[in-house]
């Protein structure tokens, strides 16, 4: 997917974020210029400084994660692309003092938010998750407790049935995943049920089903 030409921030990530999860390598000199690109949608001033600007065409189109799941309000749409291009910051790993000044804003902008403290009202649980994946990629210095943090409180949202109440199922899967700790690999082993009646499902028109088949599946590998 196209990386570089396009004006939407989500647009941007989705394939930025698709070349992560399968492992496809970036050059040099693509990394650097889709860093650079992710910067400038950087908020400078006003009260959303150090969030991310998502375009008016992300706005109209709908902001949709990366495991398909839509987002409902601009407020959320803004605080998981903030997450989500904080955490692309810090995988892309590229030196230019602008795009690091950038990375640093960000991760105070996120871990000022409600989400980061355990808010999980509303679309507040998605952006909790988005949060999770930004520190699961090693981008803040206190990423372990607050991850455990956050999966203690996902426990207690669990529905008795493989999922968590309020919160996007294979996002969340995704985020566990990544996390590589004990209190996580609990929550997937609650999940597996759920998990392997997913994978049962048939295929259908969604153009999200084959990545939330292999979130599924790399779950039940583990």
């Amino acid at each position: 997917k196209e990386m570089v030409c396009s004006d939407s921030l989500a647009g941007t990530l989705d394939a930025l974020n698709e070349a992560f999860f399968y492992g496809r390598p970036l050059s040099g000199a693509q990394a650097e210029e889709v860093a650079r690109r992710i910067a400038g949608r950087q908020v400078k001033s006003g009260a959303w400084a150090g969030s991310f600007a998502p375009a008016e065409y992300d706005y109209q189109e709908g902001v949709r994660l990366f495991t398909g799941e839509r987002l409902r309000t601009r407020l959320a749409a803004r605080n998981v692309l903030t997450a989500e291009a904080a955490r692309a910051l810090v995988l892309l790993d590229v030196a230019p003092d602008d795009v690091q000044g950038t990375r640093e804003r960000a991760g105070r902008w996120l871990l000022e938010q409600c989400f980061s403290c355990g808010c999980v009202a509303g679309e507040c649980a998605h952006s909790t998750v988005g949060l999770m994946r930004y520190l699961a990629a090693g981008g803040s210095g206190e990423a372990e407790r607050r991850l455990n943090a956050h999966v203690v409180a996902l426990s207690q949202r669990r529905d008795g049935k493989g999922r968590w109440q309020g919160f996007p199922f294979y996002y969340t899967l995704l985020a566990l995943a990544e996390t590589g700790l004990p209190l996580a690999a609990e929550e997937l082993r609650y999940a597996r049920p759920a998990c392997e009646r997913a994978l049962k499902r048939p295929a259908d028109s969604d153009p999200f089903h084959e990545r939330r088949r292999a979130v599924v599946q790399r779950v039940l590998n583990s």
